[in-house]
């Protein structure tokens, strides 16, 4: 018995959230490093393009016609892997909840294809985080249908294990990682994500840093660090960062929000190509005019930093890429929403250092650290992540000699998204993907008793531990020779006879996800779909 235990161990922890995880951080890690190096040189290129054309006005046509080209390239890209559009964080999550599907190899082809494309022309989404995750997810699906055919049930592990490594190797914050594949990932802890989130994060960086040695580049996404301890007396000055990037974050997401379902309406049937060009070229002309206002928004972070501006111009830079970030990302062009939050945040900090240092409140030496204040605030208050955010800062922004202040300034942001029930930045985003691969379908309510056989996924594990088809809840357990009970902790046992409900688009895929975890078995009785069907009640709205 005891043998038998330790192969099924070895065979669905070990196999899966550990070696497996540990081969997906190693490939996510290499292809990061080359999408960080492509990309790199691509945005430069991009700099010097949009430089000359300030410089030599009679070549802005030119520019803007290359941006309509490019807009028909990623238009192409967009047609043939529908999922690579946007944010890749949100779509990341939508995949690792198992709420979409997608073509892993295609997926990774076009989001490095479509990115480049969209960061030559300087659209304003991030150029690493964002298609880092993605591809991340991507090569972890990919590893369990090449490695390990049979265990379907592994993938969404290895999804995550990838999308960690993912965040990891883009913002070289291995601990933010972990927790953001948590926290904004799945919502809840877990020993088994926390195996293969830890494994993956550890190749990955492992990886990464090999690479960066190798070819002689730097892993660390900024370059500084705060030497001023803010003191104790002083650490009210953080409030109104903490109170502006909360209703900031409200007035974004309500924003997003209502110009996606604009556009939606009015555009719902115009080509892909026609929503996409328009932006690129507005994006395009404005780059000629002024390319803090466009870019993926690590130049200005940088530069914030380093250099104080003025109040009105950081407001002014925060009104249009606000914008255009939303309309970028409504329309399809492919990148990150996390550097342009942070720099959202970082306009906002500055603003408001800018103001106490005029009035002689604020030394001019902690400047930076209301700048880094209002990163992370804001990405807290827009994301629902406020664990990820406080880490990221002490991690990513050396923030350990400033933590007090950093806390309360994520708190009140939070409190206050939270107070007026603003949505996630990437739920709001999810929410279109979800609906764009069901729309027209119809929704099924199912109730179905199921048995977890011998030698299948389940067998040893917490139901917590078990990543089950989306919606599905688990409202008893029989084990044999026991009356029927609520389950209420401990492990699913062979034979046990679990009561499961749940909702579904697709029963077949639901029914496959069920037998990848429990055994095979029949699933359905006869009628148990056609009973409780009803109409698809997915909004018009994306």
């Amino acid at each position: 018995m005891k043998e038998k235990k330790l192969k099924h161990k070895i065979q669905n922890i070990l196999w899966p959230c550990v070696v497996f995880a540990g081969v997906t951080g190693v490939v996510t890690g290499a292809v990061v490093f080359a999408f960080r190096v492509i990309s790199e040189g691509v945005i430069n290129v991009s700099h010097h393009i949009y430089g000359f054309a300030h410089e030599n006005p009679q070549f802005i046509p030119l520019v803007v016609a290359g941006a309509v080209l490019a807009a028909l390239l990623v238009a192409f890209c967009l047609t043939y892997s529908p999922h690579s559009r946007g944010g890749g964080i949100p779509t990341a999550v939508a995949l690792i909840r198992g709420l979409i599907t997608f073509h892993w190899l295609r997926n990774i082809v076009f989001v490095f294809t479509s990115a480049l494309l969209s960061y030559l022309c300087g659209i304003p989404l991030g150029n690493d985080e964002g298609p880092a995750v993605q591809m991340g997810t991507a090569v972890g699906s990919g590893t369990a249908r090449v490695l390990g055919k049979k265990r379907r049930a592994w993938e969404r592990y290895l999804m995550t294990g990838g999308a960690t490594a993912g965040f990891a190797t883009a913002t070289c914050a291995p601990v933010t990682a972990v927790l953001f594949g948590l926290e904004e990932g799945h919502s809840r802890f877990s020993p088994l994500l926390i195996m293969s989130s830890v494994s993956s994060v550890l190749c990955g960086m492992g990886t990464l840093e090999l690479l960066c040695r190798l070819f002689d580049k730097s892993s660390a996404l900024f370059h500084f660090t705060i030497a001023q301890v803010l003191p104790l007396s002083l650490v009210w000055v953080v409030i109104p960062v903490g109170l502006l990037c909360g209703g900031f974050a409200y007035v974004f997401g309500e924003c997003t929000h209502a110009i996606r379902g604009l556009l939606h309406k009015k555009f719902k049937h115009v080509h892909t190509f026609f929503k996409v060009a328009p932006v690129f070229a507005v994006v395009a002309i404005i780059g000629c005019v002024y390319y803090d206002a466009i870019g993926t928004g690590h130049h200005l972070i940088e530069s914030l930093l380093e250099h104080r501006v003025a109040w009105y111009v950081s407001l002014l830079l925060l009104v249009i890429r606000s914008l255009l970030v939303i309309l970028s990302n409504d329309v399809g062009a492919t990148g990150g929403l996390f550097t342009p939050l942070l720099s959202f945040g970082a306009l906002i900090g500055s603003a408001v250092a800018e103001a106490l240092v005029a009035l002689n409140v604020l030394d001019e030496t902690h400047f930076m650290l209301m700048v880094v204040v209002g990163m992370v605030s804001f990405f807290a208050a827009s994301v629902r992540t406020p664990l990820t955010a406080m880490a990221f800062a002490i991690e990513a922004l050396s923030g350990f000699g400033n933590i007090l202040p950093i806390l309360l300034a994520v708190m009140i942001s939070y409190v206050i998204v939270e107070a007026v029930g603003a949505n996630s930045i990437n739920e709001i985003a999810m929410e279109r993907e979800i609906h764009k691969e069901n729309r027209g379908k119809a929704l099924h309510v199912v109730d179905v008793t199921v048995e977890a056989l011998p030698g299948s996924f389940a067998i040893g594990k917490e139901p917590r531990d078990i990543l089950w088809p989306p919606s599905c809840k688990l409202l008893s357990v029989k084990q044999e020779n026991a009356e029927r009970h609520f389950y209420t902790g401990g492990h699913i046992e062979e034979n046990d006879v679990l009561r499961l409900n749940f909702t579904t688009y697709d029963p077949e895929r639901t029914a496959a996800e069920l037998c990848a975890l429990l055994g095979e078995q029949e699933i359905y009785d006869e009628d148990v779909i056609s009973h409780d069907t009803f109409e698809n009640t997915v909004s018009e709205h994306p």
